[in-house]
């Protein structure tokens, strides 16, 4: 199964996807035919060649004209502001003469209305959105309820978010098991890239403020994330979130009620189990380092969707959990994109 794929919006996710395709296979996961971003190739060649969290890949990256090539590869690259109505046509025309059987838009802009046209125009069968699109036809967690997955229904795909998928395999194993009441989410976020480095514009001003010089409270959407793939919790969910100058690990500090009475060691061999069999390589149990606690940049690169700090779960009353976790919010999260990739091909070859 490889199939043929492309991706539009080159941000941090998009090259994310990128770099991962082809640092879990040599020749790459996938055959990604295309690649569309309003930046010169060699802007996106500089940028995927000297990651400043990640460093350089354990591949090469050149470039042949319109062809960005990874390690031998060779990727059509297509630079286009997709706003200009003139350079949209000669871009969609482009990307449909390479058959693509799924479209990446890692933008974060799109609607679903103009995702919908793609396949109308036969660019591609399925598109895959990073983020949580109105609209849609289904937001997927792999892990949580990538099974659920309709090729005759599903579309337009949602990977749901970086925070989305590290909660959500914590909230199925304990709604499955014990039961939530209400859980209260607060994620402790890197800074992103529409945030500055200097005071200035913003349309949320309060990201507008220096990124270097303060935790800055804002709205997170986790909790939503969340009820989209286990319905049952809508509603019994909140969420918050602080930005900080960090790199790329996420942490989540969650305290959850519990619907009956339990105890921590039940708990932990839950999680245990987990990480072990259904939702191993997807959520892992830390215990520290000799002893001691790991801190945040430990986990760069790590592929789990949720890194459970073990010696930090707490149980109190026998119902109120408290929950500290970790997660590369790119490298984790688009590590789970591939993986729901992979499920949405599987049903067409």
């Amino acid at each position: 199964m490889h199939g043929n794929i492309g991706i539009v919006g080159l941000g941090r996710v998009g090259r994310s996807i990128l770099r991962t395709n082809f640092l879990q296979r040599k020749q790459g996961r996938f055959c990604i035919k295309a690649l569309c971003d309003v930046m010169p190739i060699s802007q996106v060649a500089y940028l995927l060649a000297h990651d400043s969290s990640y460093g350089s890949p354990p591949y090469t990256i050149n470039i042949d004209d319109d062809h960005l090539i990874i390690d031998g590869h060779p990727i059509r690259y297509i630079q286009v502001d997709r706003r200009q109505t003139h350079k949209a046509e000669e871009y969609l025309s482009t990307l449909k003469n390479l058959s693509l059987d799924l479209l990446i838009n890692a933008t974060g802009t799109a609607v679903v209305e103009d995702l919908r046209h793609l396949i109308t125009l036969d660019i591609c069968k399925k598109v895959l959105c990073s983020w949580n699109i109105s609209g849609g036809d289904a937001s997927l967690v792999y892990g949580v309820n990538h099974q659920h997955y309709d090729p005759d229904k599903h579309h337009i795909i949602s990977a749901s978010t970086c925070t989305g998928n590290a909660f959500a395999p914590i909230a199925m194993i304990l709604q499955r098991h014990i039961g939530i009441e209400f859980a209260r989410i607060v994620t402790i976020h890197p800074a992103l890239s529409d945030q500055h480095i200097l005071d200035g514009y913003h349309k949320h001003p309060h990201l507008g403020r220096t990124t270097a010089a303060s935790v800055i409270p804002t709205a997170t959407n986790v909790a939503d994330s969340t009820a989209l793939v286990i319905p049952e919790l809508k509603g019994k969910l909140d969420s918050f979130s602080y930005r900080v100058p960090t790199e790329i690990v996420s942490l989540m500090d969650i305290t959850i009620t519990l619907s009956q009475d339990s105890d921590l060691e039940q708990i932990q061999q839950l999680f245990l189990h987990y990480a072990e069999n259904e939702l191993n390589g997807i959520l892992h149990c830390d215990n520290g380092c000799w002893g001691h606690h790991r801190v945040s940049i430990d986990f760069i690169g790590t592929p789990y969707s949720s890194i459970i700090m073990m010696e930090h779960l707490h149980l109190t009353d026998k119902r109120h959990l408290g929950i500290c976790l970790m997660h590369d919010n790119e490298h984790g999260y688009c590590c789970r994109a591939l993986d729901i990739i992979g499920t949405v091909l599987q049903t067409m070859h």
